[in-house]
């Protein structure tokens, strides 16, 4: 396929295809812009046709799926021993089929990942970038860490300068259980006023018990760079004689204090993500479930303000966000106890 030759296809899957031979040099596979099914019935095509072709020859007939391989059978190589050079070549060639075979698997999830866009940013793709990334991809095999090297190619150009170089070091050495720590975390990430953390979960039982979340995969995230070594606090700003509106997003929620006027400051325990960290958040689909929400709820302190949670509906270009009806977050189980005593108190006053 020729980049001159791309008629019918999205923006997004044209600029694919130019940094895909840009970082490799040629486009030699129709499966990197087709659906997996579609891609799968393409290649067994060809391989019948090649076997019909080559009946009573298979000499050079082969296909590795790391489940098939077909070789000659003819007497001369069953009894002739392969010399060194032999040998070295077809380790090789073995080596260099299976990076391109990470290549375009990885291509090819990046383009199920552009699928639904209709647009990307005009802005070319660094060349240092796309070379470095092709150069770690043709090297990661496992399916799970290939998904998410293709939404990273995908998030690149439909946005260039997402990921930085320091970011491709660092996931070029992660491992499969390292991402999953990763994801645990950050599908619990809040973010406000440019910081991206999740609450602090020492002594927060749901945070220990409901989502696993403990001490030793905080130590790995922090030596991997994704959270911060220490312990912070998220400020908010005490307010005089005039309310503040606090927006906190979680996922595609937004949960919005009301702070009253004549506020003492607040501080929430956090733990904040990196840089780093926050690159790779957008790689994550954040879901909070409503106990989470409350738990944020219930640190804000209700007594300086109402808060209240809904869906987000759009971003609009100056900053600000479309979302549902705003409802009342539920009171925790220990919240409402203590309600309970606070009333009994006023009661007995």
């Amino acid at each position: 396929m020729d980049i001159k030759d791309l008629t019918g296809l999205s923006e997004p899957l044209k600029k694919l295809i130019e940094v895909v031979s840009q970082g490799i040099g040629a486009i030699s596979k129709p499966y990197l812009i087709r659906k997996t099914a579609d891609a799968k019935a393409y290649e067994i095509k060809v391989i019948s046709q090649a076997i019909r072709d080559n009946q009573q020859d298979l000499k050079q007939i082969g296909f590795n799926d790391e489940k098939l391989s077909l070789m000659s059978l003819d007497t001369d190589s069953l009894q002739k021993e392969l010399s060194i050079e032999d040998r070295t070549q077809q380790r090789i060639d073995f080596k260099e089929q299976k990076r391109q075979n990470n290549i375009e698997s990885i291509t090819q999830k990046a383009a199920e990942n552009l699928e639904s866009e209709t647009t990307v940013s005009d802005e070319p793709v660094d060349e240092d970038w796309t070379t470095r990334f092709f150069n770690y991809a043709e090297d990661i095999s496992n399916d799970e860490m290939q998904i998410l090297w293709g939404r990273i190619l995908a998030g690149e150009i439909k946005k260039p300068k997402s990921y930085s170089l320091r970011t491709l070091d660092i996931l070029r050495n992660l491992s499969k259980d390292e991402a999953q720590v990763f994801m645990k975390f950050a599908s619990l990430s809040i973010k406000s006023g440019g910081v991206s953390f999740i609450l602090n979960f020492k002594n927060e039982k749901v945070l220990e018990e409901k989502y696993k979340l403990n001490f030793n995969d905080r130590l790995l995230l922090e030596e991997l760079g994704f959270i911060t070594a220490n312990d912070l606090q998220f400020k908010i700003g005490k307010t005089d004689n005039a309310s503040r509106q606090v927006v906190f997003i979680i996922g595609n929620i937004c949960v919005i204090q009301n702070k009253l006027e004549n506020k003492s400051e607040q501080q929430l325990q956090v733990l904040v993500f990196t840089k780093i960290g926050q690159e790779l958040l957008s790689l994550v689909n954040v879901r909070p479930e409503l106990d989470y929400i409350q738990l944020l709820a219930s640190k804000l302190n209700r007594l300086n303000g109402t808060v209240k949670y809904g869906q987000i509906l759009q971003y609009l270009p100056t900053g600000q966000i479309r979302h549902t009806p705003l409802l009342d977050v539920p009171l925790t189980e220990i919240e409402k106890e203590q309600e309970n005593k606070r009333k009994e108190n006023e009661e007995k006053k």
